[in-house]
């Protein structure tokens, strides 16, 4: 498979949680991440937590996502860490909902 995505396209298809994360997920395999090439930001954050509430993603694919962007060193998310913690941690957090969804998106439209 002939693969021409940099790893900047990689990251924010992976933090968009885009159709070409698939791919994308090759790419970041062989990246190095010894340099943040992307900032999250709440709107990024939003953007995914919408496609939750309009179910194009489920609970279990949202959790992954956040605890993938965590574990990244080339990902800087310190805008939103607090909402990856609650994210990829619901047996600390008590059980991700939709309404828990609706809520934290609420917070982060006015913090926008």
């Amino acid at each position: 498979m002939n693969n021409n995505m940099t790893h900047l396209e990689a990251v924010k298809a992976i933090v968009h949680f885009s159709e070409k994360r698939s791919e994308a997920f090759s790419v970041l395999l062989s990246a190095s991440q010894s340099e943040v090439v992307y900032c999250v930001s709440n709107q990024d954050v939003l953007a995914v937590l919408d496609k939750v509430l309009s179910k194009q993603l489920d609970m279990d694919e949202l959790e992954m996502w956040a605890q993938l962007l965590d574990m990244r060193e080339d990902i800087d998310t310190q805008q939103v860490e607090g909402v990856l913690y609650a994210l990829s941690n619901p047996e600390q957090m008590g059980q991700i909902t939709m309404e828990k969804i609706q809520q934290l998106s609420n917070l982060l439209e006015a913090k926008s």
